[in-house]
């Protein structure tokens, strides 16, 4: 159960810990349930509590706090038990206030290590109707970093869910915290960990974690809950990105129920009403005085631009860029979005960066598909500033203004600046009404951040890379081999009939066959140089960098031998598999993507029809 409230510590004459009486709490009942409010301040309501308990020690009347409760019962194998006990405690606390306000919401912790042994017993349905509290009424909350199991996992919301219940996902966000999840739960509300709440309105990454969790969640129709929140602060930032309700000590902290009348009411959220609009007008007025100035400098720069012919755009930039240091880079596009000058970066090119993720787009790219150009379109402005954005040319934050124009030649062209940050912006953007960037990112962000990101190109079920990463990775790699007259080589790899390890084994065993065939392969190429990707089923592709033949069929026999002789433990059973393999190898001779992949695909296929379990590779 959560934490809330600063609690006693049992201690002895020594000052060391005691440990409670888990079986005497547990069958006397030696329990006490506080809840503490949510909040919807759109709705200006409180639609619910979160039951929280806490242990009574009735030689000294001390409080014995969650953690120290649960742990002694996890040590006398009672977890399942002291977990009812305490449901029990806190529907029954609910019940008695639950007549008169039959719309509010329970938020029901339920300890993640016993969903296996509740799924199918439907004990908690039993809870709820032997204290006359409909179903509909009960959040059940399933905390993250606590499930250990997805299929348990799942079939528990389902059934629950079939019984007229709502599941919340808790803890999302936190180090530990499963984005797929969601995905897999269909969970009705997600509640943000305090690790994203706490001084949000002081750091814009959190802010970016925090908006596109709500965006996921709108999109898959579950309600948001800020969990921890602290302050006025946190509270208007989560309402500015869209958080639909809050909890923490900001609106209140955990209670027990005395007054039937107050347990849903809270002086707070009218006045949070009224100081977050307040805020947004500020907020408004100010983003208004940034783009008037933002279109003063876009209009000076068109002035230039208007009578320079199309050849000339890049030296007339270079002009443009070096008299605001605000600036960070420029370029221009045609009509129909595609980029028809060099991107000039700023003289000083802080920041600038050339790898393959963060590089300045070039002659040729298009940018139709860009928050900076498709509003000049669709709705036929002639200016458009966008939001907040890490920028592809330098990995920093930016912002865009995009311009249209008719140069001298009588053609339609879009001007786009980027500009630095906020903060940088200091002859350009006013100072927000409330500090909007933080100092730096804090390690637990930084984890979510490349977690979320890596969630976008890894094959959750192997760790290896996508088919996405593939289309993006692999055409980098192959232009700068040819272009560098360095050899690149593919293999592909297919696990010799799968299918019948399914089969005989079942899927999840043919899951740990796909994941040990990785770690295998991971263990014989070059860490942060060559790359495997899960190309389809159980096919995988492994691109082996300035790599000849000779080192791809090397490699391709390393990885072979070393899967033949494995014999994977699988519940009571060694499974033993091989894989087969086909490489291919191109230096001078520019090739597509499609042609390098259908080349290694033919020998995998030869290696297949002579045997299985076989390497086959050439060159071109």
């Amino acid at each position: 159960m959560q934490t809330g409230t600063v609690c006693a510590h049992m201690t002895d004459k020594d000052g060391k810990m005691i440990a409670p009486d888990i079986r005497d709490i547990i069958k006397n009942r030696n329990l006490v349930a506080n809840f503490q409010q949510i909040v919807s301040v759109s709705r200006k309501l409180v639609i619910g509590v979160e039951g929280l308990i806490r242990g009574i020690d009735v030689q000294t009347n001390e409080i014995i706090p969650p953690l120290k409760l649960f742990d002694a019962a996890q040590r006398e194998n009672l977890t399942l038990e002291l977990d009812r006990a305490c449901r029990d405690t806190v529907i029954e606390a609910f019940s008695k206030v639950y007549e008169s306000n039959r719309e509010k919401l329970l938020f029901l912790n339920l300890d993640a290590s016993v969903l296996q042994s509740s799924v199918g017993s439907d004990y908690l349905l039993h809870q709820v109707r032997q204290f006359r509290v409909n179903p509909g009424n009960i959040v059940i909350e399933i905390s993250e970093k606590k499930v250990e199991g997805n299929a348990a996992l799942k079939k528990f919301a389902d059934a629950y869910r079939r019984y007229g219940f709502m599941v919340a996902l808790d803890d999302v966000g936190s180090e530990s915290s499963n984005i797929d999840r969601i995905l897999l739960v269909k969970p009705d509300i997600i509640k943000i960990d305090i690790s994203l709440v706490k001084n949000i309105q002081n750091d814009f990454y959190k802010q970016g974690v925090f908006k596109s969790l709500v965006n996921m969640s709108n999109r898959i129709g579950a309600l948001v809950i800020a969990e921890g929140t602290e302050t006025e602060e946190e509270a208007i930032q989560i309402l500015r990105l869209g958080g639909h309700m809050i909890q923490g000590f900001f609106f209140s902290e955990p209670k027990q129920f005395f007054d039937k009348k107050t347990a849903f009411t809270n002086d707070k959220i009218d006045m949070l009403g009224k100081r977050f609009n307040e805020y947004m007008n500020l907020l408004f007025i100010e983003e208004r005085n940034r783009n008037k100035r933002l279109y003063a400098v876009a209009n000076h720069a068109v002035k230039s631009l208007v009578n320079t012919e199309s050849w000339a755009f890049d030296d007339m930039l270079r002009g443009i860029i070096s008299k605001n240091e605000a600036m960070e880079c420029a370029y221009i596009l045609d009509s129909n979005g595609i980029q028809v000058s060099d991107t000039i970066c700023s003289a000083d090119k802080a920041g600038c960066q050339e790898n393959l993720i963060f590089y300045s787009a070039r002659v040729g790219t298009d940018h139709s598909m860009e928050k900076y150009y498709y509003p000049l379109v669709s709705a036929r402005a002639k200016k458009h500033v966008t939001q907040p954005y890490i920028s592809l040319a330098t990995g920093s934050l930016c912002i865009t203004i995009s311009t249209s124009y008719i140069n001298i030649e009588n053609k339609s062209f879009i001007l786009c600046i980027d500009f630095k940050s906020y903060n940088a912006v200091n002859d350009i953007e006013l100072k927000s009404p409330m500090p909007t960037y933080g100092e730096g990112i804090k390690p637990d962000i930084i984890s979510i951040i490349n977690r979320m990101n890596e969630a976008m190109i890894k094959d959750s079920l192997t760790d290896a890379f996508n088919r996405r990463y593939i289309e993006e990775r692999l055409l980098a790699d192959v232009f700068h081999a040819t272009n560098d007259e360095h050899p690149i080589s593919i293999i592909l790899a297919d696990i010799d009939r799968f299918k019948s390890v399914n089969d005989h084994y079942g899927h999840l065993a043919g899951d740990e066959v796909l994941k040990e065939f990785v770690r295998i392969s991971k263990l014989y190429v070059r860490k942060n140089t060559d790359w495997i990707a899960r190309y389809g089923g159980d096919e995988f592709l492994i691109v082996l960098v300035n790599a000849d033949e000779r080192v791809a069929g090397m490699v391709a026999e390393k990885i072979r031998s070393a899967v033949e002789k494995t014999a994977l433990r699988y519940e009571e059973s060694d499974i033993c598999f091989t894989a087969s393999f086909g490489t291919y190898t191109v230096q001078s001779k520019k090739m597509t993507c499609d042609q390098l992949l259908s080349q290694a695909d033919k020998n995998l296929y030869t290696a297949k029809k002579e045997g299985r379990n076989k390497t086959v590779g050439m060159r071109h």
